[in-house]
């Protein structure tokens, strides 16, 4: 099975290379892809989710980590949420995410599995920017996720599609490359 990415390439999202983890159609993607499967109450980007969980960190490894830990998204125009994706009819898609994870870490030279640090401050975020972003009138999302929200003022304000795709491409750039180091 093989999808086209913005660059013209054609890729297999269950057997990933090397040379599709291009970080400028990870940027692209992930800027147009709206969290909470855009059922928020304004736009609000993958990318710029990815942006505020670097922000997190001090260590270079957390940073980096922090904003690539939604690559498998940023790949796959896709970010289906958790309880979904907990499905057992999904188990293939986990694998590839997993397998498109140990992949990146492997080509960026990154401890894997990705840090349990990652793992939390994504949702302790996840239920910072619901409280944000979602209609939480009925739901009470620190309960169901299981963790605290952090301040609501780190979001900051939703960036439009393009600023955050410049912004994630220009983050990934200082942290990746070795001509920012």
């Amino acid at each position: 099975m093989y999808i086209m990415n913005a660059s013209g390439r054609l890729i297999n999202p269950f057997d990933l290379k090397e040379e599709d983890f291009d970080p400028r159609v990870i940027a692209q993607t992930l800027s147009r892809i709206c969290r909470f499967w855009a059922q928020t109450s304004e736009f609000y980007s993958v990318a710029q989710h990815c942006l505020v969980m670097e922000s997190l960190f001090e260590d270079p490894v957390l940073k980096k980590w922090a904003l690539a830990h939604e690559v498998f998204e940023g790949l796959t125009g896709m970010d289906i949420p958790t309880p979904i994706k907990r499905q057992p009819h999904m188990a293939s898609w986990r694998e590839a995410e997993e397998k498109a994870l140990e992949k990146f870490a492997s080509i960026h030279n990154l401890p894997y599995p990705v840090p349990p640090q990652i793992k939390e401050a994504d949702k302790r975020l996840l239920v910072t920017e619901a409280l944000r972003f979602m209609n939480s009138v009925n739901y009470d999302w620190e309960k169901q996720v299981g963790y605290s929200p952090y301040p609501l003022s780190i979001i900051g304000r939703p960036l439009e599609m393009k600023e955050a795709e410049i912004a994630f491409l220009t983050r990934w750039y200082e942290l990746f490359s070795p001509y920012f180091k």
